[in-house]
């Protein structure tokens, strides 16, 4: 009896020390993958000149991204035309283009809120499958509110919503950090109260790109067609 409650326990050690072995390993060889995506399509044009010349701030950059992870986002977070998997604010510092997202731990060196070079965040796309959208009736002066909203939350450090819990700023996924922005905080898009059809809504990619709340802006998925 003794052995067998020995076996137990040590089974019941081990189980955990494997899925979390396995959970890691996935990751491990999604990025290997997505490496090797991202350089063999290194020297591909994403957005033209042309393009680069209609962003303006705030406006939000959606992608597809490589590797097996965003295989699965793409088919569960979209019933759409478009199989997008990620998304983040855009701004210029220094006469460049930079983007204001969120992701996660498993996939990033840092946990939540990041930014990074838009020329960066576009080798990690596909590039016949980007949107750059932008919220209806949007000005250029409140674009530049949802820049600094998007910079207030870079700047609190906030990390990235494994949970899914909507409506708390405390932790953000990528696209709740648009919604965050856009509804609770400065009210430009108003979404429905609903708890339910708004959790329903914030876990689609689809969502933004709705034309009852965002335009297109930028398209290269047409551009292929």
């Amino acid at each position: 009896m003794r052995h067998w409650n020995i076996r137990r326990w040590t089974h019941w050690l081990l189980l955990p020390l494997l899925l979390w072995g396995g959970y890691h390993l996935f990751f491990y060889i999604d990025s290997q993958q997505e490496q090797r995506q991202v350089a063999q399509n290194k020297d591909r044009l994403r957005l033209s000149p042309t393009q680069m010349d209609s962003l303006r701030p705030g406006d939000i950059i959606l992608r597809r991204g490589y590797g097996f992870f965003s295989d699965m986002i793409s088919k569960r977070l979209n019933n759409g035309t478009y199989d997008l998997t990620h998304s983040g604010i855009l701004y210029q510092r220094n006469g460049h283009w930079w983007v204001i997202h969120a992701l996660s731990s498993d996939v990033s060196p840092i946990n939540g809120m990041q930014q990074q070079p838009l020329s960066t965040f576009l080798r990690y796309s596909m590039p016949e499958k980007i949107l750059v959208v932008r919220p209806q009736g949007l000005s250029p002066e409140q674009g530049l509110q949802v820049v600094e909203r998007a910079q207030y939350y870079l700047k609190q450090q906030v990390p990235f919503d494994h949970r899914g819990i909507i409506d708390d700023p405390s932790e953000l996924y990528c696209t709740e950090l648009i919604y965050q922005i856009l509804d609770n905080d400065l009210h430009y898009l108003h979404f429905p109260t609903d708890y339910n059809t708004r959790k329903e809504l914030f876990y689609s990619m689809t969502t933004l790109y709705d034309p009852k709340y965002f335009r297109i802006v930028i398209n290269t998925y047409k551009d292929n067609d």
